[in-house]
């Protein structure tokens, strides 16, 4: 109501907030080619396709997260394009690539972020080290040397 008398017609703002994260990938495959466009090359995606498979890998990995599933091997269902510009050897059916993405996005979204610096802890110094080796980054699609790429600095 407060947005109506104050502003008229309810601002597109307002009504995305209640929206989750599907519906928003959603909207974006809907928008005109050039506005997917933009929007892309904002956020380093190589174009509006990729932008909007990774939206809806995202959300793959954001669903299998919020109902505490088992996440750090996973088979990614909705696997995206590795970018071109991207190292070699990163597997779009790992979660790894996806977190990846989020730094990207990250980095545009939120410059001075401290996700960086605590998913790489995470990662180097939190992992549970295992006796048998059942249990690997390497199954999460990590890559040696990852945290020394631009993307992770």
């Amino acid at each position: 109501m407060h947005h109506l008398q104050q502003y008229g017609a309810l601002p597109i703002w307002a009504a995305i907030e209640v929206w989750d994260f599907g519906l928003l990938s959603k909207l974006f495959a809907g928008m005109k080619y050039a506005d997917q466009q933009t929007i892309a090359k904002v956020y380093g995606a190589p174009d509006g396709q990729a932008f909007s498979q990774w939206l809806r890998s995202l959300n793959f990995i954001r669903n299998v997260s919020a109902h505490h599933s088992r996440l750090w091997n996973i088979n990614v269902l909705e696997a995206s394009p590795v970018p071109r510009t991207w190292p070699n050897g990163l597997n779009n059916t790992r979660p790894f690539i996806y977190f990846c993405m989020m730094q990207q996005l990250m980095k545009v979204i939120c410059p001075h972020s401290s996700w960086e610096r605590r998913f790489k802890d995470l990662l180097i110094r939190d992992f549970p080290a295992v006796q048998n080796r059942k249990i690997s980054l390497a199954e999460m699609g990590v890559v040696a040397g990852w945290e020394t790429w631009p993307l992770w600095r």
